[in-house]
């Protein structure tokens, strides 16, 4: 018979529970679709948008669970406590790893680079391959692979190459000390101006830079559209060669 009783006292507990746990969970079905759908029409990196759905579904089903077991009439103090402890332990345990997911939401946010630009950190240079939550990989030229954590990226002074639409390329051209610098000057300004990525905003800087043992140096500025760096900077030392030839 006492057995009869609780049973009728629990049933309707636990099914209250049942009903908390299914409403909850379609709640948070629909507020992560919302929030994807919300975030797709940000400018914000899909891997942060990923992050961003991913933490609130776990946070929310955490949350359900525990009311739900509330509901049912099973004390929850311990469940939180452990939950706690766990969440301490496993923040201890990748401290590391929670630098770099900070840091990869900084630069997800902030964008001082994005894919395709070439960066360099350090002594490591290459072009953004992909940016991910924990760390960002690049290739270099010579088709390396370099995957470096966000939370140095993210601290560490950065170079973007690419981030601006124009880039100066600067030269320098040795001349003979027996060489007229005026006509080399000249000359190095005509070769210059031929080469159609060049930009014409403004002349080429062409200006004596240093007296070294055996030449001087001319030191020569032109700016160009950033894609087309290297084209003028080999196209122009071409250029030169051939009209001082």
């Amino acid at each position: 018979m006492d057995k009869i009783i609780e049973y009728v006292k629990t049933g309707p507990a636990i099914l209250i529970a049942a009903i908390v746990l299914v409403i909850g969970l379609l709640v948070l079905m629909i507020i992560s679709k919302i929030l994807k759908k919300t975030l797709s029409k940000t400018k914000l990196d899909v891997s942060l948008q990923g992050f961003f759905v991913k933490t609130l579904n776990i946070t929310g089903f955490i949350l359900i669970l525990i009311c739900s077991l509330a509901t049912a009439g099973i004390s929850t103090t311990g469940l939180i406590a452990g939950f706690s402890a766990a969440g301490a332990a496993v923040a201890l345990a990748l401290k590391d790893s929670l630098a770099n997911i900070a840091g990869g939401i900084v630069l997800l946010i902030t964008h001082p680079f994005v894919t395709g630009d070439y960066i360099e950190m350090g002594d490591k240079s290459g072009t953004v391959e992909q940016i991910d939550i924990i760390q960002t990989t690049l290739i270099t030229p010579d088709n390396k692979t370099i995957v470096i954590p966000n939370g140095i990226l993210s601290s560490d002074n950065v170079i973007n190459y690419t981030k601006q639409e124009t880039r100066r390329v600067d030269l320098t051209i040795p001349i003979s000390y027996d060489n007229d610098v005026d006509l080399a000057r000249k000359s190095i300004v005509k070769a210059a101006s031929k080469e159609k990525k060049v930009l014409n905003n403004e002349p080429p800087f062409v200006k004596v830079v240093e007296y070294s043992d055996s030449c001087v140096n001319l030191t020569v500025r032109v700016w160009c559209k950033t894609e087309d760096y290297w084209d003028v900077y080999f196209l122009v030392n071409q250029r030169v060669k051939t009209i001082f030839d």
